[in-house]
């Protein structure tokens, strides 16, 4: 079982408590365990920690025990991130990967049994559809709304900065109307588990996405945690390479350099740059940050979206700019990925203004940067495309 501090322990054992509570009365209106936290403070952690034990009092089937014979289903709509649950399961004795589901898969299931979990425990919840998507065969409105009717307690980890699409577009409103009638019970993860750096770092990346005051150079590192701007692409892609001898080690990018799900490869290239976008291995064994020959490919959001890594060298492309104000603007116009900005249609239909669909697009962006910049345990290294980005940066 993973190793849990005091607050991720205090939350576990409430969960436990509510499952058990829930599954000894037969209650008709299903219950919601909502787990907020921010990138790093160890929701997923939880959650497998959950799955873990929660499995393992079903199968053991104890005499008085209201979780004897419980199903229990993990499940997140992230490849990467559903093929390391798999994996965990698969290591653990008392789990099953079977158990292990996409959304739409869990749910297309459970309307054809009549019959959904006792326990469905979700990850990256902020990553479920709010609005169909025929391609991946999910035809009903909200993928949350329809878990947690089919299911009779719902545990989410859910943060409302990680949202990266429109089909995805998650606020407190959508939130609300997703979680219709059931009883919520509301908890919240604060300690940072994954970024090593000081608060003064920690500060200045909150202060850079936010876009609200200048651009700054970094607080310089420390013994616990390397922070660096390249004023050359290729020379921080050296630095990924040499301390990958010592742990995970890749390089990211921001979705600024054209890419297709066509089997060719597609190349960042910046100043003293050449590097491969991450290629789609769905069968792989392990996942993206795991493989050896990765070191050798960039990896965007979705690849390394709820993964960690020890250190991060970031570029940040051409829709990432230092504005006349001196502050850091992002320009959808330049994005290139469009699937994120599919659906459109769909808000608009449920009265979103222009307005509001802009804030959408300056949204996604701002949510994507910050996942990649809280990736790495032990150290951050930064590339601008933008030339008056990358000084202010540097502080030139």
């Amino acid at each position: 079982m993973h190793s849990l501090d005091s607050t991720q322990q205090a939350v576990f054992d409430d969960i436990v408590g509510l499952c058990e509570r829930t599954l000894s009365v037969q209650a008709h209106r299903p219950v919601v365990a909502l787990v907020h936290g921010v990138a790093g403070t160890g929701k997923s952690a939880l959650l497998a920690s959950l799955f873990q034990m929660l499995s393992e009092r079903s199968r053991r089937r104890a005499l008085g025990d209201p979780l004897a014979d419980s199903t229990i289903r993990m499940m997140v709509n992230h490849a990467e991130m559903w093929r390391r649950y798999r994996d965990f399961a698969g290591d653990m004795t008392v789990l099953r990967k079977s158990q292990v589901l996409r959304p739409t898969s869990y749910i297309n299931a459970a309307d054809k049994q009549g019959a959904g979990a006792d326990v469905a425990l979700v990850d990256e919840a902020h990553l479920l559809l709010t609005q169909p998507n025929p391609y991946t065969h999910f035809m009903a409105d909200n993928q949350l709304a329809e878990i947690v009717r089919l299911s009779r307690i719902t545990v989410l980890a859910y943060d409302g900065t990680q949202v990266l699409r429109m089909r995805s577009m998650w606020d407190d409103t959508v939130l609300k109307r997703a979680l219709g009638d059931a009883e919520i019970v509301n908890f919240s993860l604060g300690n940072q588990h994954r970024i090593g750096a000081s608060d003064a770092v920690r500060d200045w990346i909150g202060r850079l996405l936010k876009g609200e005051s200048r651009v700054t150079p970094p607080p310089c590192g420390d013994e616990h945690f390397d922070m660096k701007v390249f004023s050359d692409a290729g020379a921080m892609r050296d630095a990924v390479v040499e301390h990958a001898e010592h742990g995970t080690s890749r390089m990211l990018s921001t979705y600024d350099y054209p890419y297709r799900l066509d089997g060719k490869d597609y190349f960042i290239e910046e100043p003293g740059l050449r590097i491969r976008w991450d290629r789609y291995e769905p069968q792989a064994a392990l996942s993206w940050p795991d493989r050896p020959e990765t070191l050798d490919e960039v990896g965007s959001v979705y690849t390394i979206q709820g993964l960690d890594l020890d250190w991060a060298g970031v570029v940040l492309g051409p829709s990432n700019v230092l504005g006349e104000d001196g502050k850091l603007h992002v320009r959808p116009d330049l994005y290139q990925d469009q699937a994120a900005f599919v659906g459109v249609s769909h808000l608009k239909q449920q009265g979103y203004s222009p307005q509001d669909i802009e804030s959408m697009r300056q949204r996604l962006l701002r949510n994507a940067l910050m996942t990649l910049l809280t990736r790495a345990r032990k150290g951050l290294f930064l590339y601008a495309h933008d030339t008056g980005l990358r000084e202010a940066l540097l502080g030139a």
